[in-house]
């Protein structure tokens, strides 16, 4: 009985000691601390999960939403009514418009420098991913530039200096080659991918995905702006 005493009474002690100090190990503090660092800048009204690990300079916009288990290094900008999801990994120099959703699992890096060690690059390349774009699940991209209202598919890879226009679209599984250029409203598909369409339309969009990535995001921004306002008392 005395053991079993003495055993209760260990566990109590070590629980109460983890309660008062062991609290600092929580996922929670990976942000605190971030965002108290040089560098890291979080609108007021954006909402960034307590997993979310923020290291450099990185800028989030007001409205914008980022999930569980994301980490975003480097340098990093993220405008406003943007949507990241779980599990998401941003690496090095990037730009992210307005009103673009990034889906779970997707990993985007900056690309080469230019003429260092054995990169074959010009100039450096440029991670630009524009305003009202659609990342679908998956997606891996290397110094990417995509204008605005272009899409990548479920899996799909963007090799360095990929370049997609203005609403063009890149299919679920398919890759880019290194430098390749996808013109604006082109469908491409394929390993390497090729153009099949051009001049796409919204109705081509909505019937390729299900849903209509320039309604979907803004129908989302208006949802999470809605959440934030109601979690801070603001109607």
């Amino acid at each position: 009985m005395i053991e079993k005493r003495k055993t209760i009474i260990g566990a109590a002690v070590v629980l109460s000691i983890f309660i008062l100090f062991g609290v600092s190990f929580l996922p929670g503090v990976s942000k605190t601390t971030a965002r108290r660092s040089s560098g890291i800048e979080i609108h007021p009204d954006a909402d960034v999960h307590p997993s979310v690990i923020l290291e450099g300079r990185v800028t989030v916009g007001p409205y914008t939403k980022i999930d569980a288990g994301t980490i975003i290094t480097g340098n990093v900008t993220i405008g406003h009514h943007s949507l990241i999801r779980c599990n998401v990994t941003i690496r090095g120099t990037n730009q992210i418009g307005n009103y673009t959703h990034i889906y779970d699992n997707v990993n985007i890096e900056g690309g080469r420098p230019a003429k260092v060690g054995s990169s074959r690059a010009e100039v450096p390349d440029r991670s630009i991913i524009g305003d009202g774009c659609w990342i679908n699940h998956g997606a891996t991209m290397h110094g990417t530039q995509i204008g605005d209202g272009g899409a990548v598919g479920l899996n799909a890879c963007c090799d360095y200096n990929t370049r997609l226009g203005k609403g063009a679209v890149l299919a679920n599984g398919s890759a880019t080659h290194v430098d390749q250029a996808i013109g604006e409203n082109c469908f491409a598909e394929g390993v390497p991918a090729v153009v099949k369409k051009t001049n796409i339309t919204e109705q081509d969009r909505l019937d390729y995905f299900g849903v209509l990535p320039s309604g979907w995001t803004r129908y989302e921004a208006e949802n999470m702006e809605r959440s934030i306002r109601r979690k801070k008392g603001v109607q």
